[in-house]
């Protein structure tokens, strides 16, 4: 029985999900599955990176439901730290680097899964990418944003007060920070209704922290050392020693769009109902 070879790209909920119905839905020895992942991490909860923060959970092992040996132990053949930066379809193959050691090399496909997810949204805005601007989506995020914690910043400014920018919020109060919120909406959280939303602003605000909705960002000022110090509002200027941005994600399709593979007028990869790519 010839052997099919399924590529995964990305290695988080998705990508080892559809790794792991593959290969049990396979008869014995049909498949072979080898998954890529750019981080450190595999199978965590990213809903976790606040309570992390606060200090609630240990480390990031704890958010991690899979681990690389036990994904490896169950037949994937898993490679963190590996990028995939090209595709070529016609060949069948994908490109990878190894971000540890810079060794290049190509994988053969029969199958392709791009499960590559999201990426947050940086705002094209003046200073965005100065030290200390930080987007939260992956653990690695999670850990360059502790990283930039551990020298006892005073002031954090979170940009967007959604879902991940409360959760920001409400965790670095605890970690002892003077905080404030942004969001150019009427009122916190506008997935809700605006009365609800006014409950949240007014429960943010008793735990001390302070909300400016109705405000705009017009960019981030760095200190003479290259790092952020402040964040330029419609309302004025900011002081902050750290920047979180909560403005929520886009899809991460530029692999994808890159091969020629149709994208969707939001930015995502075109299917059909079965989650198959044409073109």
């Amino acid at each position: 029985m010839p052997v099919t070879r399924v590529v995964v790209v990305g290695g988080d909920a998705a990508g080892m999900t559809a790794a792991s119905t593959a290969l049990r839905k396979a008869p014995d020895g049909a498949l072979s599955v080898v998954a890529f992942e750019r981080s450190h991490h595999t199978s965590y909860s990213a809903c976790g990176i606040p309570y992390w923060v606060a200090g609630d959970v240990s480390g990031p092992d704890a958010l991690v439901a899979r681990t690389l040996s036990q994904h490896r132990k169950n037949g994937i053949d898993l490679r963190l730290r590996a990028e995939v930066d090209g595709l070529d379809l016609s060949r069948r193959e994908v490109s990878v680097v190894e971000l540890d050691g810079g060794r290049r090399y190509r994988e053969g496909f029969d199958e392709l899964v791009i499960a590559t997810g999201a990426v947050p949204i940086r705002p094209d805005l003046p200073g965005v990418d100065a030290p200390g601007v930080y987007g939260v989506q992956t653990l690695d995020d999670g850990a360059a944003l502790l990283g930039g914690l551990a020298g006892s910043p005073r002031r954090a400014v979170v940009v967007g007060a959604g879902y991940i920018g409360v959760e920001m919020a409400e965790a670095m109060v605890r970690r002892g920070l003077e905080v404030t919120v942004v969001d150019q909406a009427p009122e916190p959280m506008t997935t809700l209704d605006p009365d609800m939303g006014a409950l949240v602003r007014e429960a943010m605000e008793g735990m001390g922290i302070r909300v400016l909705v109705g405000t705009a960002v017009r960019g981030f000022e760095a200190g003479a050392d290259g790092r952020v110090s402040g964040v330029a509002t419609d309302g004025g200027l900011l002081p902050a020693d750290v920047v979180v941005l909560g403005m929520g994600v886009r899809p991460n399709s530029e692999l994808a769009a890159a091969a020629g593979l149709p994208v969707g007028e939001h930015g995502g990869v075109r299917t059909d109902e079965r989650m198959r790519v044409q073109g």
